[in-house]
């Protein structure tokens, strides 16, 4: 897309601007604001209310207001051994009074004269002898004409700054700032639109966030929204355009109608296939029948059964004549999905290969050569796949499991290949709908809700650490009995100084001293692959009781004979990561159980065992929702109700940036309304139909989004 003259003038830096030195450049940078439009879209996260100017008598404890009055009294004083100095001044208006109190900056005594009239802003924060007392007000100095029936309020910004740079410089700053830059960022939606969906002028809407003067919440309100509108519209142009760009990429897979050797398959599997499978995958069969490159992503619990239907995929491939491909982010879950396809795959004749980031030179050169034999193959690896893909002939499907976990860059190593393969992407870690429509609004979206016939809810508690010996009496029965059980902590050793157990010191005390009868396995990151592998081996074949790991177990394992998973340190985990942990139980026939140790104070006690043992503190709501339901879908959306959709977003691995002022699960209309109208404005800017000013605006935001050329921003 081309560039405009308002593009050019936005990304001036700020120093541009005329009262912005060096020095407060540098400042305002780390604020994030380093052009004229980051400027721009630097909104306020609250206001002060300067609009109504009160009598002490009128203020209550706790109250923020504005307060007017004559000076009665200044007091300097310094506390004992002189360590703080303190000023107090004391104001008067009609026999009400209001004290105002400084520290450490005794220069504002001398600011102050008796008689004088000034405005104290700020919280009142308590009420003393009918006197309102406000520690470190903003004071407004006024001429001895004033009269407070002249006064014109306003609401003034509150920003987030730093150190250096004080709430009122930044504001001043950022007046300027805005002022001038504002005239080159023009509404970019046609009058009609805005009209029919009641949304007011782009630029009206940043100037009033900025500067809302005497605005009501209303006014502000629909401000706001139209800007909520403005972040999602900019996320949606760049799926739409994406989608665009993907299905004019060249193409050259030609699948046939599934035949024998689905057939085959499906009557080897000892399972039958759940209804939402069976969906889905009529859904990939019609993608990868079409005459355009599939992109889907594919969301499903933890255990509900994607990788079936993963290699239900690839063996159409395969049967179609082309080869295809699995990337996983770890070397783990890789070699599990090697070992699974593997098994399944010579039961009815078809390769499975495998590539890995520490294959010899002898191991690539044979897997090169087994490339170039004419026999169709299944290719499982890590990110290592990424460097061999050119050299995969006739590659007709790649899966990439947990995407989220691969960079943007790595992803989009894929759209290199002078044929493009269909694409289908795995996740485990459920997406909120509206979230989803935001991040992957460019690829068509299948989901697996239900779980695998036989699978029972995993039992969740939460403990208090007081409570592990009862824990380890019952990974004592459950052991005894032929089950295994992983215990999680959150790092490998404590030499980072946090408090938090660690595993390689907790695995030298439960062996001798908890579990000295018990054969342990411990697994994490800095193992050699070779030592991780074999642990892990004996841990499958039962030969290891209790595992002592840290998350390195949270993707892709799968040992049904597990059936107690214990998580120390449970309130320092995000819900995901809980949730794809306590994935690892419950994958078989067995009653699982997930125990969440919970170092934070507890409020309320309980029998073990018997009713989820809950802290009630705000921060640990997330290990509440953990116990209630094993939902992924109810999980994520809680995740996203707790953090905000903020922390979903992220340049490294998404390729979005954060949501400022715009929430998908909380605005969902407008999330809707976002989508419909970059939809509508992609249309007619291909058609021509766009009026001259609306095209240069509409180009305009586009490139302040995504640069000068759009660029598809990774899937």
């Amino acid at each position: 897309m081309p560039q405009t003259k308002e593009f050019e003038f936005l990304t001036r830096p700020v120093t541009a601007v005329k009262g912005v030195t060096p020095r407060r450049a540098a400042l305002l940078a780390r604020c994030g604001i380093s052009t004229l439009w980051d400027a721009l879209t630097f909104f306020p996260y609250r206001y002060e209310d300067f609009s109504e100017i009160k009598r002490p008598d009128q203020v209550k404890a706790g109250e923020e207001a504005l307060v007017y009055g004559k000076v009665l009294d200044v007091k300097a004083e310094k506390t004992f051994k002189k360590r703080l100095k303190i000023v107090k001044v004391l104001i008067e208006n009609s026999g009400g009074k209001a004290s105002g109190v400084w520290f450490n900056q005794p220069w504002l005594a001398e600011k102050f004269e008796i008689g004088k009239k000034v405005l104290f802003h700020g919280v009142c924060h308590s009420l003393f002898a009918g006197c309102v007392q406000m520690t470190n007000p903003d004071v407004i100095y006024l001429d001895d004409d004033f009269h407070p029936d002249d006064y014109e309020g306003k609401k003034l910004p509150v920003y987030h700054t730093t150190e250096g740079l004080p709430q009122g410089v930044l504001r001043k700053v950022m007046s300027g700032i805005v002022s001038e830059a504002l005239p080159n960022f023009r509404e970019y939606l046609p009058y009609e639109e805005r009209r029919k969906h009641g949304l007011i002028d782009i630029s009206d809407a940043v100037a009033a966030l900025h500067d809302p003067k005497k605005m009501g919440d209303e006014e502000l309100g629909k401000a706001r929204r139209r800007l909520i509108v403005d972040e999602f519209f900019a996320l949606q142009v760049g799926n739409v355009l994406t989608k665009k760009i993907m299905q004019k990429e060249n193409y050259e897979a030609h699948h046939l109608v599934p035949g024998k050797l689905i057939v085959d398959f499906l009557n080897t599997l000892p399972f039958k296939l759940t209804k939402d499978q069976l969906s889905v995958l009529s859904e990939i069969k019609n993608d990868m029948l079409a005459p355009r490159p599939m992109h889907r992503l594919l969301q499903g619990d933890v255990g509900s059964g994607k990788t079936v239907v993963a290699a239900t995929a690839m063996l159409m491939a395969v049967e179609s004549g082309y080869n295809a491909a699995i990337m996983a982010p770890t070397e783990i879950l890789a070699r599990q999905h090697f070992e699974t396809l593997k098994k399944w795959c010579d039961k009815i004749g078809v390769d499975v290969l495998f590539s890995h980031g520490g294959m010899k030179a002898k191991e690539k050169k044979e897997l090169l050569n087994r490339f170039e034999e004419e026999k169709n193959f299944i290719l499982v690896g890590t990110h290592s796949l990424l460097h061999v893909k050119d050299s995969i002939p006739n590659l007709g499907l790649v899966v990439i499991d947990e995407q989220h976990k691969f960079g943007v860059a790595q992803r989009a190593m894929l759209r290199e290949a002078e044929s493009v393969p269909d694409t289908l992407i795995m996740t485990a870690t459920p997406i909120p709908r509206s979230l989803a429509m935001t991040l992957y609004g460019h690829l068509d979206i299948s989901v697996i809700r239900s779980a695998p016939a036989g699978r029972i809810p995993v039992k969740t508690y939460v403990v208090t650490p007081e409570r592990l010996p009862g824990v380890w009496d019952f990974i004592r029965k459950e052991a005894a009995a032929g089950r295994q059980a992983y215990i999680v902590y959150p790092q490998i050793d404590e030499s980072d100084k946090r408090e938090a157990k660690a595993a390689a010191e907790m695995f030298d005390v439960l062996s001798k001293k908890v579990f000295p009868d018990l054969k342990l396995g411990i697994v994490h990151g800095r193992l050699e692959k070779e030592e991780k592998e074999e642990t892990m081996r004996r841990f499958r074949e039962g030969e290891i009781s209790v595992l002592i790991c840290t998350t390195v177990i949270e993707v892709g394992v799968d040992v049904p004979n597990a059936s107690v998973m214990v998580i120390e340190d449970a309130q320092r985990f995000g819900l995901a990561q809980l949730h794809q942990l306590r994935g690892r139980i419950g994958r078989g026939s067995l009653q699982s159980y997930c125990v969440l140790v919970d170092n934070t104070p507890l409020e309320k006690g309980g029998d073990e065992f018997s009713q989820p043992l809950l802290t009630g503190m705000t921060e640990n709501r997330r290990l509440e929702v953990m116990a209630k339901t094993c939902d992924g879908f109810e999980i994520a959306e809680a995740d996203m109700e707790l953090r905000g959709p903020g922390e979903f977003f992220g340049e490294k691995q998404s390729g979005h940036p954060t949501l400022y002022l715009a929430n998908p699960n909380r605005d969902r209309n407008e999330l809707s309304l976002a989508k419909e109208l970059a939809e509508k404005l992609i249309e007619a800017y291909d058609k021509g139909d766009l009026a001259p000013d609306i095209r240069e605006a509409f180009l305009t935001r586009v490139a302040l989004r995504y640069g000068e050329e759009f660029t598809m921003p990774g899937f």
